[in-house]
This record gives C-alpha cells, sequence and structure tokens, in this order.
C-alpha cells in the first residue's frame, strides 16, 4: 500500500483531520499500537539523486535496484530489469494493480512493467497485456482507446479478446465476473480529487473510491492460492504537487479508508502481509502556529472543512473571473476565505502565468494560491516539488520481521521474493550514474493540475 507523496506533515495533517471528521486518529496511528506491528524507516533516494521520482522509487521495490529518476525498471546503461511481477508470475501468484491515478503511472508500472521513459504510457499499457496482470483498476481511459493511442490501437479491445472483463463504471465492480482478469479504467486521465467529487462545485467523472476498488481487487484475488497486490493512493502526491492541503488531507483519508478493507481482509486471511508505506515526500507540509501563543491554529485548521474544491479547479475559475468582486466571491464560495485586496493583487498575475516568487520551486498559480490559502488554513508547503526525506513503513503480519530499523528501498524487493520463497536478484549498479535523461523521462507536473 502507497500513499505516494505522502511526508510525515501530511501524515499529521490528516491525522488532525481524521480526528475532526471522524472523532478518531488515523487507522495508520491505530495500528502502532498492535504488539505485531513492525516499523522501519526507509531511505528511498535514487541511483541519480538524493530526491527520487516515483518511478525511480516503484523500481526500487520492483526490481531491486537503484535507476535514475525518469526510467521504469530500466538501468542507466539501458539494461532491462526483471520486475516484481514477472517473478512473482512466473510461480504461479496472481497479481493486482490499483491506484487512484492513471493505472500506466508511475508507482504501479513500477511492479509490472519495463520502460525507459515513464512518460510512455502507451507502452506500459500493452506490457500490461502481455504480462497478464490480473487486476487493473484506476484511471488512464487515453492509453486504452483508439482515438487517444499514438498507435491507433484499439487496446480495450484487445484485453476483451485476451478474455478480460473490461470495466469502465463504479457499479461495473460490483457485478465482474470472478473467473476473468480485470482492467478497470473508470477516467480519461488520474481520477479526480475527492474533495471535487463532493464538493458540489467542480463537474467531474463519477468514479469509485479507492477503498472500493480494493475491497473488489482483494475479492476478485483471494480465490487464488498466492497473490500480490499494489493499492496506491495516487492523488495525495498530486495534491502536494500543487500545495493544496485541503486536497492531499482527503486523499489521505481515502487511503486510509483502504488500509481498512485490507486489515479487514487480514482478519479472515491471517496468512496475508501488509506492507504499508509512501515512495517519497512532496512538498512537506505542515500545520504552523498562528496567532499569539498559536491560539487561532486550531480555528485555522478547521477552515479545511470550508473547502469544497482543489485548487487546480479553483484556479481555472478564478483565471475567468471578470472583475475584482467576482474573483473574491468565487474564491470565498469554494474555500470560505474572504481575500483581502492585497492578497488578491499578488495572486492574480500568477493565474496569468506573469507572476514571480522569490523561490523557484513556489514560482505557479498553485504554489501561488497554497501560499494565499495558508493565511486561511495555517498549512503552508515547502516547494511544490519532491524532497528527500527517509520515509515511515508499517509491516503486519507473516514475513513482516523483515521490515524493522532502517532500510533501504531495494531491501523491499528482496523481502518480497524471500516471502515467496524465490531466488532472484537483478544486476546492481553503483549509486551515482552520469546518464543523460530520455526525452520525455521528467515528471510532467503540469498534469497534475486537472483537479
Amino acid at each position: 500500500m502507497v500513499a505516494d507523496g505522502m511526508s510525515s506533515g501530511i501524515l499529521t495533517c490528516a491525522n488532525h483531520y481524521s480526528r475532526l471528521t471522524r472523532q478518531r486518529p488515523l487507522t495508520w496511528f491505530e495500528l502502532t499500537r498492535r504488539h505485531d506491528l513492525r516499523i522501519a524507516f526507509m531511505d528511498v533516494r535514487s541511483q541519480s539523486s538524493m530526491v527520487t521520482d516515483s518511478s525511480a522509487s516503484s523500481s526500487a521495490w520492483g526490481s531491486g535496484v537503484r535507476i535514475p529518476n525518469g526510467k521504469v525498471n530500466q538501468s542507466s546503461s539501458g539494461a532491462k530489469l526483471v520486475p516484481l511481477y514477472d517473478v512473482l508470475g512466473s510461480t504461479g501468484w496472481k497479481r493486482g494493480l490499483v491506484t487512484t491515478t492513471e493505472i500506466t503511472h508511475a508507482t504501479p508500472a513500477g511492479f509490472a512493467s519495463c520502460v525507459k521513459s515513464r512518460g510512455d504510457g502507451d507502452d506500459i499499457a500493452v506490457q500490461y497485456l502481455g504480462r497478464r496482470v490480473d487486476v487493473l483498476l484506476g484511471g488512464g481511459r487515453k492509453f486504452f482507446t483508439t482515438k487517444d493511442r499514438k498507435d491507433k490501437r484499439d487496446l480495450r479491445a484487445d484485453f476483451r479478446n485476451a478474455g478480460y472483463a473490461v470495466l469502465e463504471k463504479p457499479e461495473d465492480l460490483a457485478s465482474a465476473p470472478a473467473d476473468v482478469p480485470w482492467l478497470g479504467i473508470f477516467a480519461n486521465s488520474h481520477m479526480p480529487f475527492v474533495v471535487d467529487q463532493f464538493g458540489g462545485i467542480s463537474k467531474v467523472e463519477t468514479v469509485p473510491q479507492l477503498a472500493q476498488m480494493t475491497r473488489a481487487a482483494l475479492k476478485r484475488l483471494s480465490g487464488a492460492e498466492r497473490f500480490a497486490l499494489q493499492v496506491e493512493g495516487g492523488r495525495v502526491d498530486m495534491g502536494c504537487h500543487n500545495d493544496d492541503a485541503a486536497a492531499a488531507i482527503r486523499e489521505m483519508i481515502a487511503f486510509d479508508e483502504a488500509i481498512d478493507v485490507c486489515i479487514e481482509f487480514q482478519r479472515e486471511h491471517p496468512d496475508t502481509l501488509i506492507v504499508i508505506t509512501t515512495d517519497h515526500a512532496t512538498g512537506n507540509p505542515g500545520l504552523n502556529g498562528m496567532g499569539d501563543n498559536y491560539d487561532k491554529s486550531n480555528q485555522a485548521f478547521r477552515n479545511l472543512l470550508s473547502i469544497r474544491q482543489s485548487i487546480p479547479e479553483l484556479n481555472k475559475r478564478l483565471s475567468l473571473a471578470e472583475n475584482p468582486g467576482q474573483f473574491a466571491a468565487r474564491l470565498f464560495e469554494s474555500t470560505g476565505y474572504s481575500v483581502s485586496t492585497r492578497r488578491r493583487e499578488l495572486v492574480e498575475p500568477f493565474l496569468k502565468k506573469k507572476g514571480y516568487a522569490l523561490f523557484d520551486g513556489l514560482n505557479s498559480d498553485v504554489g501561488a494560491m497554497g501560499q494565499v490559502l495558508a493565511n486561511h488554513t495555517g498549512i503552508s508547503f515547502t516547494s511544490t516539488q519532491h524532497t528527500s526525506d527517509h520515509v515511515p513503513l508499517l509491516a503486519i503480519g507473516p514475513g513482516s520481521e523483515g521490515f524493522a530499523g532502517f532500510i533501504e528501498n531495494t531491501q523491499v524487493f528482496e523481502r518480497y521474493v524471500g516471502f515467496a520463497g524465490v531466488q532472484f536478484r537483478n544486476p546492481q549498479e553503483s549509486l551515482v550514474a552520469s546518464v543523460d535523461p530520455e526525452p520525455g523521462s521528467a515528471e510532467n507536473i503540469a498534469e497534475y493540475m486537472l483537479g
């Protein structure tokens, strides 16, 4: 289970939010009270940088090798590594991927594909078919349709011809046959942010929730003697890339609900190992001291409850405002924040791509709006980029003793193949590689501003 982009700051804020709205801590923290839980911290750096991207991080779990940012299970020399799901599939394990991003995105791809550039979603989708991954649930319809694929291939038809049930509506999960593999693609790109799905302002696609997809995937795979499933709360990361505390926190709550589903499954199937972690931190948000003696911090945090729209969706509306009054009214409708004239004047140029921040990591319309809304919520970010944090990891169930103390991300692959009773190791490389990035391999931050 991967809460993509989760820093300790967003985990803390989500726990505050859970207590506020659910009157209980996150299940993440409740698990720490269990005597059989193992806790580790993990170094998630890539081969080429102390700051990893998702593809290099997931590939470290998926191949046991640190590779340059931007690649998926390919070494700096271009050698193709054998991904985890090939190793497990060869010994009879069923395999599944569930995500709130495009199903071809970097984190799920790290377990089941091998490409020189993480941006090659068309090829990743084809590789999923070739490897016959048993359950695929997420977004990314555009990588399977004739209209959107560069090669104009009708990949949905190819999956159907290969015996897959193709699911495209939330209700399809309940009626999907249990004796065939599944391809579930519920959005053209990434799933909409939870805050937009339920805020009542944005018009977005109707999609299943992460917990719903996780429950369906577990039900489908539980008939197998052995299976592996990766569950990704992928839009936590994208909320943080947008300096959007409300969006990221709501995605963390959705991820926590998926943890509940997995813990419930483990009660019925105690031979199940569950590993819960993140691939890296993003933006490092935190609740700040507000007011004299920080006496306004609590109320500022409660203002999250009035936010009904993600920052990307909000910025679209604000950029179309015809006058200052309409700008202020739309901002208040979406967030409950009454913006001052001075702050409005400071943020407006960013919406027209003419703003200029003192720190380049905040030099964007979402970075500017995140700073403005920090006055409302008390939560500010260090940037719109990944950071180098060592990350927490929880493990529970048989094999969890291998996840304790301080570990390297490549050791996760070793633990998984060991747990499966398989002896396999990909060729290793030295840490820092002098390698030019592949064209288009950099993480496309702009696509996360889809709302």
